[in-house]
């Protein structure tokens, strides 16, 4: 009974002591604590940065791909302007101003060489064009057309008037312009390039990417087969006859192609016949050009895997031969196999099929391309450069993002 009239004490004597604080702290006033001093401009947004920068690292760390792949795209966005810059600057230097001109009948105009008229003309065609002012105006325009935020107003399907000396034609907007063509060994001139590609790319892609399907579904088995049988007979005809292949440069190798095709299978040399074997011979050449690669990679690979430790720590463990080729070999070594593959498609359909389709007579790439860079038609080259350089960038992060995505030993973060 004691100790219960103990504790009661205590806890009285407690209760006492906290009302006797909040007495004397109940009418404490720290109103002269206050300050009317306010927050600068740069403070704020000092600290909304800072709050933006832990926000960032956290999503960062937590999905490590997504950092890694905004870094490839922004490094690659710097390279590829810059050498947008130095080649259109080289191409600039090198055009000379008879190009603007050359689909214009100036005689019928009656119109002379280096007159008032002439320099009126050729001025107003430099305008059309894109390329009027200094070097460095024209290319602040051009990178200004495919910069892809900002809304353009171009003239499509221009004229020359005589009577008041300017070029009247239709004006329509768009967000994305690469220029349009000067000479007519291109295209109509005046029309965009943008069309004329959008019209040549299914052509190329169509070849390109069937060739490519063909050569894995092929050579990545071939090459298999080569690895497991290294050092054997059947390893030395398949490498030796993929080293010839390659060895042989392109254009003997297409134009080997197409005098076989026509002289014993008597195949049509043209495109435009509609055969089948106008299709099928194109597709050949194209799988003959890219195949050899794909079987001496796929070779070199699965031979890596095959003398691994992890390779030589299974058979130790007894597991059977067919099950560590296929659940450990295979998979590592198709890794990387298939991470070259969006690789493969832009330099088939931007590079091997160019000398197909000048063969076959292709309505695809290879006609702007190879024309515009005889004619040095700038806006078609240029053009050229900047699809290759975009493909090549989004076919490199891909394969990144497909490696990174597929072998857990691929690691993002430090």
């Amino acid at each position: 009974m004691k100790s219960i009239r103990k504790r009661k004490d205590i806890s009285n004597n407690n209760i006492d002591t906290i009302k006797e604080y909040n007495n004397k702290f109940l009418n404490v006033n720290l109103d002269y604590h206050k300050t009317n001093k306010q927050t600068s401009i740069f403070s704020e947004i000092k600290y909304k940065m800072t709050i933006f920068n832990y926000h960032r690292r956290e999503i960062f760390e937590r999905f490590p791909l997504i950092g890694y792949s905004l870094k490839r795209i922004f490094f690659a966005i710097i390279t590829s302007l810059l050498a947008i810059c130095v080649i259109f600057i080289l191409l600039r230097l090198v055009t000379s101003d008879d190009i603007y001109i050359k689909d214009i009948d100036i005689d019928k105009l009656n119109i002379l060489p280096r007159t008032p008229e002439y320099n009126s003309l050729l001025e107003q065609r430099m305008k059309f064009f894109g390329v009027y002012g200094s070097i460095w105006t024209q290319l602040g325009t051009y990178l200004r057309n495919i910069i892809p935020f900002i809304k353009k107003t171009i003239i499509v399907n221009s004229a020359f008037d005589p009577i008041t000396g300017e070029l009247v034609g239709k004006k329509i907007t768009t967000w994305f312009y690469l220029g349009i063509v000067f000479s007519t060994a291109v295209a109509q001139p005046g029309e965009l390039v943008s069309d004329i590609f959008a019209r040549a790319i299914p052509y190329s892609f169509g070849f390109g990417s069937i060739a490519v399907l063909l050569s894995y579904v092929i050579g990545v088995p071939l090459g298999i087969i080569s690895a497991k049988n290294k050092e054997r007979g059947i390893d030395n005809t398949i490498n030796a006859g993929s080293i010839i292949f390659l060895a042989i440069p392109p254009v003997a190798l297409v134009v080997g192609v197409y005098l076989i095709s026509i002289n014993v299978f008597y195949a049509h040399g043209l495109f435009n016949s509609g055969t089948f074997d106008t299709k099928f011979w194109p597709v050949f050449a194209i799988f003959i050009m890219v195949t050899p690669s794909i079987v001496i990679n796929t070779r070199r690979y699965v031979i890596d895997e095959m003398t691994a430790d992890y390779t030589k720590f299974a058979l130790s463990k007894g597991m059977t031969d067919r099950y560590i080729f296929y659940v450990h070999i295979f998979r590592n070594a198709g890794i990387r196999i298939f991470s070259l593959l969006p690789a493969a498609f832009v330099t088939t359909i931007f590079g091997a099929s160019i000398f197909v389709e000048q063969n076959w007579a292709i309505p695809g790439m290879s006609k702007f391309i190879v024309s515009g860079v005889g004619n040095k038609d700038s806006f078609v080259i240029m053009g050229y450069v900047i699809l290759t350089a975009t493909s090549g960038v989004v076919t490199s992060l891909l394969a990144d993002i497909i490696m990174a995505v597929l072998d857990p030993r691929v690691k993002l973060t430090k």
